[in-house]
């Protein structure tokens, strides 16, 4: 049997993320721990984004104020779809908790999650902020390694926004590359104004993000993705298992797809999507705390693993928050919760 202890957190930002759904001032979520009769422990996190379609932080809490007081692994599989955060929530305590039992270090992924913390290199894209901000941005996160960088686009006049994406990859050096969120903000000839001057960077850009807003996404992106030289990504339009699996049946592998797990679902779930339909995948931030970073990242190494293409990890996003908690374990950070 397991017991559940649940603890809720709120981490300022230290200046409010601005993007095209608005303003983000604070990142609050849910910490839970797991453990069993043999005292073995486990975390995970559930960090919804309501916006992006998963349920609200509301709906999470009420879902673990109702959670049984003892309770079998197979509970956790019951958790509905309509729950995503909640069930990447469970799903990553739950796998946690096994590694504990199996005396899995849960810091191997690769290099070993804390020095892959401590010294992100190339395969971290450093997320910077919108507007003129982002033409010195980048500028501390190059020494450190970071050769990507993820830019919000779609918060300002296109005109303006064009100019300053002319500005940045001319300040940007040779070995770098651009990732541009739209956040869904575009319309179809704002994208195509966009596609037109990526492709006249010259590989500068690695894909355009979500052009435009997910209801609206697919049948341009069917006819559009042949025409450009820079590639399509969508990320609100692919925010769930459920949205995943409905949009590569028909993309198949002709987009990137930009997936948080920690709002996606189950984890398994998502092992097994990516890898039926080898999915080009870029594993990306949803401003969680380190716990579902974590999670995240020993999921991006499964699927690597598994033969999935590897692309530069959307997790470079500490430098967002005014707090330690990146340089705190598990227990410690539940703790300060």
């Amino acid at each position: 049997m397991l017991n559940l202890a649940v603890r809720s957190y709120c981490r300022p930002f230290r200046k409010p993320l601005r993007t095209h759904h608005g303003w983000w001032e604070k990142r609050e979520g849910l910490i839970l721990r797991l453990q069993d009769d043999q005292g073995y422990v486990g975390f995970g996190e559930i960090a919804p984004i309501p916006w992006f379609g998963t349920e609200t932080l509301n709906a999470a809490k009420t879902l673990c104020a109702q959670w049984p007081p003892q309770f079998l692994p197979a509970t956790i599989a019951a958790i509905p779809d309509t729950l995503p955060a909640c069930q990447f929530g469970f799903g990553s305590a739950l796998r946690s908790l096994e590694a504990a039992r199996d005396r899995v270090p849960r810091d191997s992924f690769g290099q070993g999650v804390s020095s892959w913390t401590k010294e992100p290199g190339p395969w971290m894209c450093a997320l910077l902020p919108a507007g003129e901000a982002v033409l010195d941005a980048w500028l501390p996160f190059y020494p450190k390694g970071h050769r990507t960088f993820k830019w919000k686009i779609g918060v300002a006049p296109l005109p303006e926004e064009l100019q300053l994406f002319q500005t940045l990859i001319k300040v940007l050096p040779a070995d770098t590359r651009l990732r541009l969120d739209a956040n869904g903000g575009l319309t179809p000839d704002m994208a195509k104004q966009w596609l037109i001057a990526c492709d006249a960077a010259h590989n500068k850009v690695e894909f355009l993000e979500q052009p435009l807003p997910p209801d609206s996404s697919l049948d341009w992106v069917i006819e559009t993705v042949n025409t450009f030289q820079t590639a399509i990504a969508l990320d609100e339009s692919v925010a769930t298992i459920k949205q995943l699996r409905q949009v590569c049946q028909h993309l198949q592998n002709r987009v990137i797809y930009v997936v948080k797990p920690v709002i996606a679902g189950f984890p398994e779930q998502l092992y097994a999507l990516c890898t039926q339909y080898q999915l080009d995948v870029v594993f990306s931030s949803a401003l969680e705390t380190s716990i579902g970073y974590r999670a995240a990242l020993h999921l991006a190494q499964d699927l690597w693993n598994a033969g999935v293409p590897r692309h530069a990890l959307g997790f470079g996003v500490g430098h967002w928050f005014q707090d330690d908690w990146e340089t705190l374990t598990e227990a410690d950070l539940f703790h300060r919760c």
